[in-house]
């Protein structure tokens, strides 16, 4: 990754911009890379678990996750301009150059370091994208319950939650819940109606 940062700053990269630019990109690279900022993102990450740990069964997340991702964008969008803040470079110039970039260089052998900025970049900037960086983390990190069920495949977890039972939903019937970005189908146990929680446990593939 490195390497790959030396050929952004030296020019082997995005011949079409200027050398600030090449420059640019190659500090962008490190400071990304830079261990007291890969630290931050993953004490974010970690303390952030038991918040996307959760299921839902109305269709709608908490309002705490589009909290977080802006908490989480703004960890990046601060990180990335320091770092052009250093090079003398505008911000809007910058993701034109860096649009250009991933479309000649994206995906390729060599360049695995600025895929892998890329996917941060998106994730700090997209809600969607974001979810999937923190339902990986909730998978990651699971421990299985000690007296929980035993897995029914080596790829699968069991994960135990809480949802409460929606609106218009009782006794017998199977709900619909979403966890982890994964729809399951889940029944209503007996004596439970509207505004009940009840503890189920999921299939979760682990991916």
């Amino acid at each position: 990754a490195r390497a790959w940062a030396g050929r952004a700053r030296s020019g082997g990269m995005g011949d079409d911009g200027g050398a600030g630019l090449q420059a640019a990109l190659g500090l962008v690279l490190e400071s990304f890379q830079d261990p007291k900022f890969t630290a931050q993102v993953e004490e974010f990450t970690y303390i952030n678990i038991p918040t996307f740990a959760k299921a839902t069964a109305d269709g709608s997340h908490p309002l705490e996750w589009s909290f977080q991702h802006k908490k989480y964008k703004k960890l990046y969008e601060d990180q990335l301009c320091r770092a052009l803040s250093l090079a003398g470079v505008d911000l809007s110039d910058f993701m034109a150059y860096l649009g250009d970039c991933n479309e000649a260089y994206g995906g390729q052998q060599g360049y695995e370091g600025f895929d892998t900025m890329m996917a941060s970049l998106t994730a700090s900037e997209e809600y969607p994208a974001f979810l999937q960086v923190m339902f990986a983390a909730v998978r990651e990190n699971w421990v299985p319950e000690d007296e929980g069920p035993e897995p029914t495949a080596p790829d699968v977890q069991m994960h135990q939650v809480e949802v409460a039972v929606p609106e218009g939903f009782g006794a017998g019937m199977a709900m619909s819940v979403e966890y982890l970005g994964e729809m399951h189908q889940v029944v209503v146990p007996e004596g439970c109606g509207p505004g009940s929680v009840v503890q189920v446990t999921l299939h979760v593939p682990v991916q």
